[in-house]
């Protein structure tokens, strides 16, 4: 599994495009419960989609994930579930996917769903939705679920010369880029459904090449900022329906070239990919800009990463720090000229630096690359500890004295801890907890249900450093447990609070858990009692006239 994916949640893709194109990585039908996401058709809106992709870079893979009938008319969302489920799955299973595509939509949001999307954006998943083809010329309409949600990269329509669709919603509140949507991939294809997977493959692309070089993701934000070209990309012509809004256009290379000037060169030399491999070496010598090319046009797509960090290389050796102080170049170069015969080797690890040391962390967040620079000017003079983790608060359950409701509490419980209490006749327990801005959580209070306690039906609340209520959940885990996904907008203190529905009581665990690595099991897959709805997604005309199922 060393290639890169776009993850599709459609109407499947038919054998007739593997045959083409290649196998997909990975296929499952949630729909009809089996791994033939073909169904004996010919084409299918899954297949332009996927199309759509391959056009835009032929080197991505594909994990084709059907959640509609055969027919693409109703999609379930039970299924859609499922495949995100999958998703968060496969990826923590070692599969490399840069984004999801749901060319897809609906006019309200379920929380489960939402829920999952924001596991995948924790893990670097970034969601790339269809913005609706409900539009015209008349006014501009905001986007439809889930292309409306705030962490998911809502895509329109242009006419593929930069004028912007009628029938696309195209409110510039929700809107992050428009794409091609008129006859293409294929003449009659019409609709932001083909738009947005070229936008899924770009935001792919690019995180293709963050991680295999910085060894991160970009953020979405970082990500629209890819897309936009730092506010400085190609925009639209002036949308009729309110005659004076343009959008930004996609651009794949425009969007490849902004990501290396941007993010990459500035924290990457061709030396460090050169220092990571020995065919490498004897292919190009000492030519970096062989190797940058051999990088961008081979190496991410072989599976191949850059191992050699040159700046952690300086950070090991003190006279090197003295000589090139934060010089990635040079410390690259110094490996390759003589660190090798010598038998240099790397023992910092910027990662260990920054969880080290709490101050390092509230400075830099999760850039060890800023912290191993911080080590290299000031830490190695101030003899900072290069390693370790940094002291942690320990998690403390409610024990025989009940925990009050308040902010008072004693109880206290951190990410990737777990406590345990007991809820009685009219008790609410408060437990204090430390939450970073931006980074997402999965809070979990677990009852009879699960094996967390006694408690039949465990409510979870949380509050923020005055008291005041965020957030909360009650139902979404399994049975009657509570299960929430929360991402957090300030830095600091929180409260959680647990208590049991109507009159029931006995005891319960607690935990908090990064949502990176959050294990999405015990995350509801059915949303729905009774009859599942479909994801509300067909324009009846638009789906006739023009071949487009949203």
């Amino acid at each position: 599994m060393g290639v890169w994916s776009v993850g599709i949640i459609d109407s499947g893709v038919t054998d007739e495009f593997e045959a083409v194109y290649g196998a997909n990585m990975y296929e499952y039908d949630y729909y009809y419960g089996n791994n033939d996401t073909d169904g004996s058709r010919l084409t299918s809106h899954g297949t332009s989609v996927a199309t759509a992709i391959e056009y835009t870079n032929v080197d991505l893979e594909r994990i084709d994930l059907q959640v509609s009938n055969n027919g693409g008319g109703f999609f379930s969302y039970r299924a859609i579930n499922s495949s995100l489920t999958q998703l968060i799955n496969l990826h923590d299973s070692g599969y490399k996917i840069g984004a999801v595509n749901m060319s897809w939509g609906g006019n309200y949001p379920v929380a489960t769903t939402v829920a999952r999307l924001d596991l995948l954006e924790a893990r670097g998943i970034i969601g790339v939705a269809a913005s609706g083809n409900y539009g015209n010329h008349l006014m501009v309409e905001n986007a439809i679920f889930p292309a409306r949600l705030s962490n998911v990269i809502a895509v329109g329509s242009h006419d593929g010369a930069g004028n912007p669709t009628g029938f696309s919603n195209n409110n510039p509140s929700d809107i992050v880029v428009l794409a091609d949507g008129e006859n293409y991939p294929a003449n009659g294809d019409y609709g932001t459904s083909f738009a947005a997977p070229q936008v899924a493959a770009t935001v792919a692309t690019a995180q293709a090449y963050s991680e295999t070089i910085l060894d991160r993701r970009l953020n979405y934000d970082e990500a629209v900022d890819v897309l936009q070209l730092g506010g400085a990309g190609p925009r639209s012509a002036i949308d009729p329906a309110d005659g004076s809004t343009t959008y930004f256009l996609h651009t794949h290379t425009g969007s490849v070239e902004y990501l290396f000037s941007k993010y990459i060169d500035p924290n990457f030399s061709g030396f460090e990919y050169l220092a990571s491999y020995d065919d490498l070496r004897a292919a190009f010598g000492m030519d970096a800009g062989a190797a940058r090319a051999h990088l961008i046009d081979a190496g991410v797509w072989e599976g191949r990463d850059v191992t050699f960090d040159g700046l952690e290389y300086v950070a090991s050796h003190g006279d090197l720090i003295a000589i090139l102080g934060d010089d990635r170049t040079g410390g690259s170069l110094h490996y390759l000229s003589a660190g090798r015969t010598e038998g240099r080797g790397i023992s910092f690890d910027g990662e260990a630096y920054l969880a080290a040391h709490a101050d390092l962390q509230s400075a830099f967040g999760s850039d060890a690359d800023a912290a191993t620079r911080h080590y290299i000017q000031i830490g190695y003079f101030e003899g900072r500890s290069t390693g370790g983790v940094a002291s942690s608060i320990n998690a403390t359950s409610e024990g025989a004295t009940d925990l009050p409701s308040t902010i008072s509490t004693s109880g206290y419980v951190g990410v990737d801890q777990a406590v345990t209490g007991t809820v009685t006749s009219d008790d609410i327990d408060a437990y204090r907890t430390y939450l970073t801005a931006g980074e997402t959580v999965v809070i979990e209070a677990r009852g009879a249900a699960s094996g967390g306690g006694t408690l039949f039906d465990p409510n979870l609340y949380v509050y923020d450093s005055n008291g005041g209520y965020i957030s909360g959940n009650w139902d979404d885990g399994v049975g009657q447990d509570a299960y929430l996904v929360f991402t957090p907008t300030t830095s600091g203190t929180h409260y959680l609070k647990v208590d049991g529905y109507l009159f029931y009581t006995g005891s319960y665990t607690l935990s908090v858990a990064s949502g990176a690595t959050a294990d999405v099991a015990a995350l509801q897959v059915d949303p729905f009692a009774g009859a599942d709805p479909a994801a509300a997604w067909s324009d009846a005309v638009l789906a006739a006239a023009r071949n487009d199922a949203i």
